[in-house]
Formats: C-alpha cells, sequence, structure tokens
C-alpha cells in the first residue's frame, strides 16, 4: 500500500511539476504546425480587391485567398497553410496590378525562425506616389496550428 501512494504521490508532482512546461511534454502534432499570411490595408480611406497565392517551386499552390480590403475590414490575420509545405513565391494582385515577390528566406535577418516557429508573411496593401497600389511584404515567425491557435 506504501509503494502505491508513493508512486501515486510522485505521479502528481511531476504532473503539478512540469503543467504548462510544452518545450518538455511536447507542444502538439508538428504536422498541424502553420506557416501565417497576414494582410494589412495601409490606407483605410481607399478600398482594395486584393488575392493573395502561395506556391511551392514546382508551382503548386499552397494558399489562395481574396480579400476586400477597406475601412470597416483593414486587416486579415493569420491565415494559416501547413508549414510541412515548403513555400516559394507570393503573387498578390490588388484591384488587377500583379506583384511577385520570393517567399522570405535566409537572406532576411530575422530568419531561420526559432524552433518552434514557423515563417509567415504580413502584406501590407499601400499606395505609391503615383496612386497606384503598392505592396510592402514583412516576415514574421510564429508558433501556430492549423486552426490558428498558438501552438
Amino acid at each position: 500500500m506504501q509503494r502505491r501512494e508513493l508512486l501515486g504521490s510522485v505521479g502528481a508532482i511531476s504532473t503539478v511539476g512540469l503543467a504548462g512546461c510544452s518545450s518538455v511534454i511536447g507542444s502538439g502534432d508538428p504536422a498541424e504546425r502553420a506557416h501565417t499570411v497576414s494582410v494589412y490595408l495601409g490606407d483605410r480611406e481607399l478600398t482594395r480587391e486584393v488575392t493573395v497565392t502561395v506556391t511551392s517551386e514546382g508551382g503548386s499552390t499552397l494558399f489562395k485567398s481574396e480579400y476586400t480590403l477597406s475601412n470597416s475590414n483593414e486587416a486579415d490575420e493569420d491565415a494559416t497553410f501547413p508549414a510541412s509545405d515548403e513555400p516559394d513565391t507570393v503573387v498578390v494582385t490588388v484591384d488587377g496590378t500583379r506583384f511577385e515577390r520570393d517567399w522570405p528566406g535566409f537572406e532576411h535577418p530575422d530568419l531561420p525562425c526559432d524552433d518552434p516557429n514557423h515563417a509567415g508573411i504580413e502584406i501590407w496593401i499601400e499606395e505609391s506616389d503615383g496612386g497606384s497600389p503598392a505592396i510592402r511584404l514583412e516576415v514574421n515567425c510564429q508558433s501556430v496550428t492549423m486552426d490558428g491557435r498558438p501552438a
């Protein structure tokens, strides 16, 4: 009987001692981890029709979403696609104007992301000096799952 009590208390202490330590216990199934895509409207007085597509090196579409951004809907944050996919190219179309950028890689000072984070992008829809659409692409590092939860 004493052995069972001892094992029970050791188990309870271990569970309490490790609560919240996801790095020790594990923080979820890696297959659920995700890259993120966030889109922001820089000038809220404009309404912009935006399509974002992320493709792999082989040309497969990994992510595609369409947005109508305006003062009442100025952002869409943390849309996800599987981190197991290898993004290569980001194509952003703003009001019919097409922009193509490489997915941020080793040349970016904030990359690679520290484990368990995965690279994501922030796309800022802006306006050039001449009034035509422009974009700014920035990198972010987050640890989220496909359903948008922090990992």
